[in-house]
């Protein structure tokens, strides 16, 4: 349910309600109740290939590099209502879009012009079933015997459908009317016929109408092959099995979501993100809230606190549900192969309008994938993790993550003339290659991809240098990015090129997280931030004739001029490097508490540097990697007093046979919450453990070694906090804020209840 009704633009639909559809479409509903186990077995994997073949067919299809390396894609399979069936395996959060394009065609185009056989809608409107207008989405009936059987569809992110900026993201649009048009869902394919005008229409506004027009008939066959073979599984089988299939997939991601939450006791865990520039030169910082509250078999997701729709930094409620649910299924259905609609029974929004997570019309919202919505799921993963970490279920606890990688994606847009004289406009896929979040468990992995698409991968140097004008001075990861923790977060990348072939490149910006990073997880350090810089007037072609490639900035000679988050028409000549650096992962737990021999490893493994090692983990390494262990043990009790004023208590408190783990480092024993380390008391479960916790306030800088002064790119100042347990010194949690805001309250118990 949500706290707004539905009216078929602003908001979508809500989960119970009931469809008005038109009474000449009749629905097909008549499903099996008792299925055979090798039947429903062999009808339950029949259908999930069809929805990969789905999938395969665009990427074979598309002539987009975004669909080959970024997987911007996402194929689906509904019911006859448009409840989900299977919504993976590639970019999950489009799949809401698609949910909700599908009832609200249901309702708004079944009498007229009607829901035929052989049609395709297709539709990019953000406020009905896009998450911003590149992501253009297809639908399409399954039709048996007369009934509407159910329904196929997919999202696809397209190169550019015109608007005021190359590409479809637009960093300086005040309102929607700056972007792509908004397009209703429209009859694109009529009886089986790809209709010419409308066709002709949706590319002429492109100014890449080829790549445009092929997108569009990769998605139609998208659907043709999977609307053909789920025709022939209903052939073999009968309409009755294949529906009751469908019914008995939904129902066991109900019941195992369901069951999962009844090993977590009721209560609200809430995160923070910061997101900077609404628009260029504003140098505003804005907040971006979530919390959830579970209540029995129910959770609630809840944007309030989040600041007003602002410039180009907005998301609709479209979007901003399917990011949360892209890491509901991730981290509470991961064994449901993808079958997501048993948590969407058990789910509710409840959202402010007209806020940067659910903006009204017309805001601007073309930059809402790479900015709001990317971490609005970074967010997501945050307090599902938060609320994980409560269960008694040993297996649900391993995943707990800190904060992914580029929580919020880095675009950085090309356009001009390629090295062949023809026109050419895209963004960077690099930072594809996301850091992976540290676990409860295990280190995140360095460029490893995202939480939500691991099989996304990195473009080849060799291949953008070939689509593009372009020559890459290096590609390479940077040591000590992750976030440091017991178990750090994967470090993220850095790539520079030059222009290569053309006289000049026009680059454009929009991201966030440059100044403000994504956060720790129970004491982990946040993130890096991402970094645009453009070097001027270098000697790099001189280095190059010689024979020497420069690998580091500081080779590069010239003037450094770090650009902001959002810029326009930045244009970048012959002698000018371009570098870009993208967020890394979060941190898990106290970096004091990291086995030294692991640091010890990633210095020897080129991620780590021994002045991070000691600055960060307080473990000292000789020049061989060797762990200097008494030195390190008293660097650690040194911090640790440095952290509190006074003597530490030893960490050496056992977990009780009675107690509640609420966090790395908090249990709830005997109607307290306690430090699990040293067993000292802070504060009963209806009060802000923060309060009861020694306080620090740091420079954010202080974070990562890849932070620059806020200050570059903000006016306003926030600051890092630390809270530390005041009997043995360790350090609880970490949140980044205003210097006036009070603590978070991010974990918050209703006693008695599980």
């Amino acid at each position: 349910m949500s706290s707004i009704a539905w009216d078929g633009r602003q908001y979508p639909y809500v989960y119970g309600r009931e469809l008005k559809i038109a009474p000449g479409l009749k629905l097909h509903t008549e499903a099996v109740e008792r299925l055979d186990p090798i039947t429903y077995e062999v009808i339950r994997h029949a259908l999930w290939n069809i929805n990969v073949e789905h999938g395969l067919t665009i990427m074979k299809i598309s002539g987009s590099p975004i669909c080959a390396y970024g997987h911007d894609f996402n194929p689906c399979l509904l019911d006859e209502k448009g409840d989900f069936v299977f919504f993976g395996p590639f970019l999950q959060y489009l799949s809401s879009a698609t949910s909700s394009a599908v009832k609200w065609t249901l309702e708004y185009r079944s009498e007229n012009p009607g829901i035929e056989e052989d049609d395709i809608f297709l539709t990019n409107d953000p406020w009905i079933g896009a998450t911003h207008q590149s992501d253009v989405t297809l639908i399409a009936p399954v039709f048996w015997e007369g009934e509407l059987f159910c329904w196929v569809g997919n999202t696809l992110h397209q190169w550019d459908l015109g608007g005021t900026s190359p590409g479809g993201f637009n960093p300086m649009a005040p309102d929607v009317y700056w972007e792509a048009g908004c397009i209703p869902p429209i009859k694109i394919v009529e009886r089986g016929r790809l209709r010419r005008d409308l066709e002709e229409e949706y590319i002429r506004r492109s100014r890449m109408p080829e790549l445009v027009a092929l997108d569009l008939r990769a998605e139609i066959a998208g659907c043709h092959v999977a609307r053909e073979r789920i025709k022939q599984l209903l052939a073999r089988y009968g309409a009755a099995t294949v529906k009751g299939v469908m019914r008995k997939l939904q129902d066991d991601s109900e019941r195992a979501f369901v069951r999962r939450l009844a090993t977590i006791p009721d209560g609200t865990w809430r995160e923070v993100g910061w997101v900077e520039w609404a628009h260029p030169g504003d140098r505003r910082v804005y907040r971006n809230c979530l919390t959830l509250t579970k209540r029995g078999d129910q959770l609630i997701f809840s944007n309030e606190g989040t600041d007003p729709q602002a410039g180009t930094l907005n998301c609709t409620l479209v979007a901003w549900r399917g990011a949360i649910m892209a890491m509901v299924s991730a981290q509470l259905l991961f064994d449901q192969m993808f079958v997501v609609e048993g948590a969407y029974r058990h789910v509710q929004f409840q959202v402010q309008p007209g806020t940067l997570t659910c903006a009204l019309f017309p805001a601007a919202v073309s930059a809402a994938p790479a900015l709001t919505l990317l971490q609005t799921i970074a967010l997501s993963g945050l307090v599902i993790s938060k609320m994980l970490a409560c269960s008694d279920d040993p297996e649900l606890r391993t995943e707990v993550q800190s904060c992914m990688g580029a929580p919020m994606y880095p675009i950085a847009a090309l356009s001009g003339l390629n090295q062949r004289g023809s026109p050419y406009v895209s963004f960077l896929l690099d930072p594809v290659g996301a850091a992976l979040a540290g676990l409860s468990w295990r280190d995140g992995v360095d460029t490893g991809g995202w939480p939500w698409d691991l099989q996304s991968t990195m473009p080849n140097v060799e291949e953008n240098e070939w689509f593009y004008p372009i020559l890459y001075l290096w590609r390479r990861e940077l040591p000590d990015s992750g976030g440091a923790g017991m178990f750090r977060g994967g470090n993220a990348a850095e790539l520079a090129f030059l222009p290569h072939g053309t006289e000049r490149i026009t680059l454009f910006t929009a991201t966030g997280h440059c100044a403000v990073p994504g956060p720790g997880l129970f004491g982990g350090f946040p993130t890096s931030t991402t970094r645009y810089a453009l070097v001027r007037n270098t000697r790099v072609r001189s280095l190059l004739s010689a024979g020497h490639v420069p690998d580091r900035l500081e080779a590069l000679g010239g003037h450094v001029e770090y650009l902001p988050p959002k810029a326009f028409d930045i244009v970048q000549n012959p002698d000018d490097v371009f570098v870009m650096s993208w967020a890394s992962a979060g941190g898990y737990g106290d970096p004091l508490r990291r086995d030294p021999h692991r640091v010890a490893e990633d210095y020897r493994e080129g991620r780590l540097t021994r002045g991070w090692a000691q600055r960060a983990y307080g473990v000292v390494l000789d020049e061989t990697g060797t762990v200097l262990a008494q030195e390190t043990e008293r660097l650690r009790r040194q911090m640790r007093r440095h952290r509190i004023g006074t003597e530490p208590k030893p960490q050496t408190a056992a977990d009780e046979p009675d107690a509640r783990l609420l966090a790395e480092g908090l249990k709830l024993v005997g109607g307290w919450i306690r430090c699990r380390y040293c067993d000292h008391p802070l504060s009963p479960p209806t009060e802000n453990y923060k309060l009861h916790c020694l306080r620090k306030s740091l420079p954010i800088q202080d974070a990562n070694p890849y932070i620059l002064d806020p200050k570059l790119y903000i006016e306003e100042t926030l600051e890092w906090r630390h809270f530390y347990c005041p009997g043995c010194g360790a350090l609880l949690q970490t949140e980044l804020a205003r210097p006036s805001d009070p603590p978070l309250w991010d974990l918050q118990l209703d006693l008695g209840t599980k």
